[in-house]
């Protein structure tokens, strides 16, 4: 196993209130992650779309584990987050982040999530701090 695959295990693994949710990476390169996240009836707020918390959850999950696909330890220090359509009627949210900027100390991240017909449902930047503690 090849040490992208490890953090991607660990990742999924240690990372209980993503496993909650559902939340699964499923591909990491360097400065690049891919997951999604299969939905249920409780993630819909009153007005019948995915909340917007369980949306932000997955793509502050997916952008951490492209900051860690450098093999250190990361953790969120701001985003911004833009809701562009509502997610009724989706079974699988997917999110893609990239790499804007790997930093010594702050990364940025551009992570993007559609729904499983490709429709966007937000896109947000995400800047993590990297501890300086390896990952594994």
């Amino acid at each position: 196993m090849d040490q992208l695959e490890k953090i991607r295990k660990y990742r999924d693994d240690q990372n209980r209130f993503a496993a909650m949710l559902g939340i699964v990476t499923l591909e990491i390169k360097e400065g690049y992650a891919r997951g999604e996240m299969e939905l249920k009836p409780d993630y819909d707020n009153v007005v019948g779309s995915v909340h917007g918390g369980c949306i932000f959850t997955l793509a502050d999950t997916i952008g951490g584990a492209a900051a860690a696909s450098g093999g250190m330890k990361m953790t969120t220090v701001s985003s911004d987050m833009h809701y562009l359509s509502p997610a009724i009627g989706a079974e699988k949210l997917t999110a893609e982040a990239k790499e804007i900027k790997k930093g010594k100390k702050i990364s940025v991240y551009d992570v993007e999530i559609s729904d499983d017909k490709g429709k966007r449902i937000a896109k947000g930047t995400f800047s993590y701090y990297n501890l300086g503690t390896p990952l594994l």
